[in-house]
């Protein structure tokens, strides 16, 4: 992406704590404990999600982490040795090379005494770097980091440049798929609502469709920089044309077959997701809770399940998975 270094920079200037004092700490401390328990495989640890953006976050909700390994095994091994691993190692390695990451769910109690729950999306870095490039081969990765993060661990400077070559790519790759969902001008903030809204609407998630301008007013001080940075870019390349003072158009039209692509990467992207789903019965624990507790906050339900429901979600639930993502928009 041209120009590259004033891309990386913006950045970069978002990738350290930023977060009210009390949050930043808590933060600090999650990863830290993380990183303890990950052992040395450990290599970066990238801090997203509501707790980043502050979102609309409440008490229950977790920390979300991507953790950046050297190799599975390592990980999963210190993770036993520390007592938070339930099944073997071998296990959470061989899931975790099958339709990466892992989600991994690790209690935390802090100083405060408060327990804290980090949500850790174990990854190499190498399929990191893969991810967050034109090889990836779904949205996942890539859908998480083009948003507000934090670079909270490194094991070395190294690590770091690593990890923020990925978030830089992630920033960049965002023209290839939102492209075609454009408007015929836009400028900055037409720009990253367009980003949110096609990204959410491309998986399975328990937030109602409003989460979108939500996340783009609470994520705004950072988004509106960095893509004001990223557009100016596109268009000294020729890729935009500048048609206002910060107002572009698309140099080419998008045609029937960036559509029709851009339609069967979120579709493949879902059915990779969903797949995901299958393996989180290992590798998350107290998984049903969690996501029942999502889908309550968000929506206000009162969500209660069967005694069948609850031994068999995977056969069971999905009736009621299904009647609640056609009716969570309009509660």
């Amino acid at each position: 992406m041209s120009p590259p270094e004033a891309l990386r920079a913006a950045v970069a200037a978002g990738v350290r704590p930023s977060a009210p004092a009390a949050e930043a700490a808590e933060a600090a401390e999650v990863t830290r404990a993380v990183a303890e328990a990950g052992g040395e495989a450990v290599r970066a640890i990238v801090f997203f999600g509501s707790r980043k953006t502050r979102a609309r976050p409440d008490a229950y909700s977790a920390y979300d982490l991507f953790v950046v390994v050297s190799a599975y095994s390592p990980f999963y091994r210190s993770l036993r040795a520390h007592g938070r691993l339930r099944h073997r190692p071998a296990v959470g390695a061989v899931l975790n090379a099958w339709l990466p990451p892992n989600q991994v769910s690790l209690p935390v109690t802090l100083a405060s005494g408060t327990r804290s729950l980090a949500k850790c999306a174990v990854v190499s870095a190498e399929t990191l770097a893969r991810a967050t490039s034109p090889a990836r081969k779904d949205h996942f990765i890539a859908g998480r980091l083009f948003q507000p993060t934090e670079i909270l661990y490194a094991a070395s400077a190294e690590a770091e440049e690593a990890a923020l070559d990925a978030l830089v790519s992630a920033h960049a790759l965002t023209w290839q798929w939102i492209r075609p969902w454009l408007p015929a001008r836009f400028d900055v903030a037409d720009y990253c609502r367009t980003l949110l809204r096609v990204s959410y609407a491309g998986e399975i998630r328990p937030e109602p469709e409003g989460r979108a301008e939500a996340l783009w007013r609470a994520q705004e001080d950072y988004l509106r920089p960095v893509y004001s940075v990223l557009l100016e870019g596109l268009r000294e390349e020729g890729v935009l044309v500048g048609v206002a003072a910060g107002v572009y158009a698309p140099a080419r039209a998008a045609t029937a077959g960036d559509r029709l692509r851009s339609r069967l990467y979120f579709r493949w992207s879902l059915v990779r997701s969903t797949a995901r789903w299958a393996k989180y019965v290992v590798t998350f624990e107290d998984w049903l809770e969690f996501l029942l507790r999502k889908a309550r906050r968000h929506s206000a339900q009162t969500i209660e399940l069967t005694e069948r429901e609850r031994r068999m979600p995977l056969v069971f639930l999905w009736p009621r998975v299904i009647d609640y993502l056609r009716h969570k928009d309009k509660r």
